[in-house]
């Protein structure tokens, strides 16, 4: 991790405890019922599922991708929650190489991390995440000169940004962000904004 993408993060990090510690002032109504222990930590727990979509290109090259990102919270206040966060991401990677030739590449990553998630309002959240990926990356062309060989490689994730969740009263609800990766590589083919929506359970 260089200089630059080191202070990127720490500045993140710093916004998000600045905002987080904000909301620990907020108190309400209920706030016997919920650090009540007698109830277990059930109560505390919420579940979520996320889906992720990427497009970007230019006009030699393009990546699609999908992924999807299963995730549990722990409750520590009624607003702050954290917990970790499973991922698997799909990229079709298509490059032209000249000479009226296209190469492509599939690839697939997986990854664990963890998250921090504050309710800010009306179902607005700011959300803050970090996880080591296992990521698959296009090297040489191959002997066919259609497809790309592939090389893999261990890299940490560092992901700032905001969304919505609607529960609409109840105890489902699905929500949407969009996340900034403040420790992505310039020189990357990826794209450093990710969006995602899915379903929440107990949120």
């Amino acid at each position: 991790m260089n200089k630059t993408n080191r202070l990127r993060f720490l500045a993140a990090l710093i916004a998000c405890l600045f905002i987080f510690g904000s909301a620990t002032a907020q108190r309400s109504d209920n706030t016997d019922r919920f650090f009540d222990e007698s109830q277990g930590i059930k109560h505390r727990l919420w579940y979520g599922g996320g889906v992720a979509l990427g497009f970007s290109g230019n006009s030699f090259s393009s990546l699609f991708q999908f992924g999807l990102s299963p995730l549990i919270g722990f409750k520590i206040t009624e607003n702050i929650s954290a917990g970790p966060r499973f991922s698997v991401l799909y990229s079709h990677y298509r490059q032209d190489i000249g000479f009226d030739r296209v190469a492509r590449a599939n690839l697939f990553d997986y990854g664990v991390g963890a998250f921090a998630r504050v309710k800010v309002v009306r179902g607005f959240f700011a959300h803050l995440e970090y996880g080591a990926d296992n990521e698959e990356f296009p090297t040489d062309v191959n002997s066919s000169g259609t497809a790309f060989d592939t090389g893999r490689s261990l890299r940490n994730n560092g992901y700032i940004g905001v969304g919505y969740n609607d529960s609409s009263n109840s105890i489902w609800g699905y929500d949407i962000y969009v996340l900034y990766n403040v420790l992505l590589p310039e020189n990357s083919f990826r794209s450093p904004f990710d969006l995602r929506f899915g379903l929440t359970y107990n949120f």
